[in-house]
């Protein structure tokens, strides 16, 4: 695939060492122009941690989608090290903070599809069963996904994460939830927004948000985290964050994600 003049990140965390003894988290930040959410306003959201001895660190986000699995991005798995041990924040607000609300589990297995190759990938997709069950309540509920081939079409989204906040190269990270609205774009617009046909990783599966003006931006921290389409109240995911542009919010350069709706036969199939 050709990759000329490509700057791509994928956009999980940058952690040196995990737990929050070792990681300083940006109190005032935002997802890369976006708000803090109001607590259980995203009750399906996650926050991926990854286990190095009695320490957590967030690396990505994730979405509960039966009582004993999660769906997040492949990369947040295979980019991570050999043996890496992982467990899930559920009805988590602000991550550093020991909160009521919060339900730590361990992840027991993951699963990567077989068609992500690792790197910058269409097919970006993973899932995760826990060791027990979730509690499902007011802060944690599952995600509603879309049909199979029930396709995300232009129109306004909300990208909710625990992604940095900074329009440089340095990533800042908020303790609380974000969210912010953006708009999908359709395929033909994105392609040219990456260079044209065969100039990126996009494929067909992707789902792309903007705005091409730049300014508002999935980041570092973000991958593996939800895309909503929110219609009368009812948050369906139709993407999972899977890719961008450094920095983050880069005027003419759109967000990525895994459409949701070119997989939900393969994440049914898993948690069966």
């Amino acid at each position: 695939m050709k990759l000329v003049g490509l700057l791509v990140c994928f956009v999980a965390a940058v952690a040196a060492a995990p737990g929050r003894d070792h990681i300083e988290l940006a109190r005032g930040g935002r997802v890369v122009g976006g708000i803090n959410a109001l607590p259980n306003e995203f009750p399906s959201i996650v926050s991926l941690q990854r286990l190095i001895l009695t320490a957590s660190a967030h690396i990505c986000g994730g979405t509960v989608i039966a009582p004993r699995w999660i769906m997040t991005a492949a990369h947040c798995i295979t980019e991570s090290p050999q043996g890496a041990r992982f467990a899930i924040w559920a009805g988590a607000h602000n991550i550093a903070t020991a909160e009521a609300n919060r339900q730590a589990i361990n992840v027991e297995m993951s699963i990567v599809h077989p068609d992500y190759l690792g790197g910058v990938n269409p097919s970006d997709i993973a899932v995760m069963r826990l060791v027990s069950y979730l509690n499902y309540n007011n802060f944690v509920q599952p995600a509603l996904l879309p049909a199979q081939g029930d396709l995300a079409t232009p129109g306004p989204a909300t990208l909710a994460g625990w992604g940095s906040t900074s329009t440089g190269t340095t990533p800042s990270m908020p303790a609380t939830l974000q969210k912010v609205n953006k708009p999908i774009i359709d395929y033909d617009t994105c392609e040219e927004a990456n260079g044209g046909a065969g100039n990126s990783p996009l494929g067909p599966t992707n789902v792309c948000t903007g705005p091409l003006t730049g300014g508002i931006s999935a980041c570092s921290g973000d991958s593996g985290g939800p895309l909503y389409v929110i219609e009368n109240g009812v948050q369906t995911q139709v993407g999972i964050v899977s890719w961008g542009w450094i920095p983050c919010g880069s005027i003419g350069r759109p967000s990525v994600y895994v459409g949701v709706a070119s997989y939900r036969s393969w994440v049914d199939a898993q948690i069966d």
